[in-house]
């Protein structure tokens, strides 16, 4: 997706609907993929963001009306750009969550033809640490990832399918990317092109575990592309740090709150620095 396109169409929809002029702030939101490949939408109907500050109190940016976005448009190199240079009144910011517009028809999940509602929930907020200060002036960009594989669960007899998002911010000019080749063989029954996944835990020498709200949960997860020349990931948007790196032929069987056996293999340690690239192909 072209993000000066995004930027052309969303900005003239965003209003501020806080006071002040204090400090300019810029959030980009971009997604990770879900589970199912076969998943070809996900239409959510944004509304803005909620910021908890440090003495428990919150701010809200929001836009004029809902903007509905299909969250599948923003992997890899799509960015929707939420705010350009908002203002934020006074105070330390440790969190931010994404709004929704929760009442919206059109917030589906399709795969294909097929058509299913989505629900949309309040999600908890990412961690975020920033200080305005009166009179002061700050420029702050963040970039916000929406884990679609953690966030999203479908409701079999219901048919309907419910995003409690999953999100994580970094800031925008210092994150860091982890990327490589995928060389490993998976067990019979399994394939890259259906199951391949990557997951990224924080810390070294995390046991890999699915996505089941129990023990070590992902930071970050991704499929695995087989459209190249060699299958391949990537893990972009990350903070800097130590990490667990796995893989598993079994992603597309991870289903949210649910234990599941995913057979993780080529698990490795990683440490990535700020603004970094790092190669580790995974065999």
């Amino acid at each position: 997706m072209n993000t000066s396109f995004r930027k052309a169409v969303l900005l003239p929809a965003a209003v501020l609907l806080l006071g002040g002029c204090d400090a300019r702030l810029t959030v980009d939101l971009n997604t990770n993929p879900p589970a199912d490949p076969a998943i070809t939408r996900v239409d959510a109907s944004l509304r803005g963001l909620d910021f908890r500050k440090a003495d428990g109190s919150s701010d809200t940016l929001e836009f004029r009306a809902g903007e509905l976005v299909d969250l599948l448009d923003l992997q890899d190199a799509g960015t929707f750009r939420l705010f350009t240079d908002e203002t934020l009144p006074a105070g330390r910011y440790t969190g931010v969550r994404l709004l929704f517009d929760e009442a919206e028809d059109d917030n589906v999940v399709a795969r294909g033809v097929v058509e299913s509602p989505l629900l949309l929930q309040e999600g908890a907020y990412a961690a975020v640490d920033f200080q305005v200060e009166d009179d002061e002036s700050s420029d702050e960009s963040i970039s916000l990832v929406l884990d679609l594989r953690q966030s999203l669960s479908y409701e079999d007899a219901a048919d309907e399918y419910t995003l409690t998002p999953a999100l994580r911010a970094v800031p925008t000019g210092a994150a860091a990317r982890i990327e490589g080749t995928v060389a490993a063989a998976c067990p019979t029954g399994t394939s890259l092109a259906d199951g391949g996944a990557v997951y990224l835990y924080a810390g070294n020498g995390v046991t890999p575990d699915d996505v089941d709200g129990a023990e070590a949960e992902p930071y970050a997860t991704t499929r695995v592309r087989v459209d190249g020349a060699a299958p391949s990931y990537a893990l972009g948007l990350l903070q800097a740090g130590r990490y667990t790196l796995a893989l598993t032929c079994r992603g597309n069987e991870d289903e949210r709150g649910a234990s599941d056996d995913l057979g993780f293999c080529s698990v490795v340690d990683v440490e990535v620095g700020e603004r970094e690239v790092l190669r580790r192909d995974l065999n």
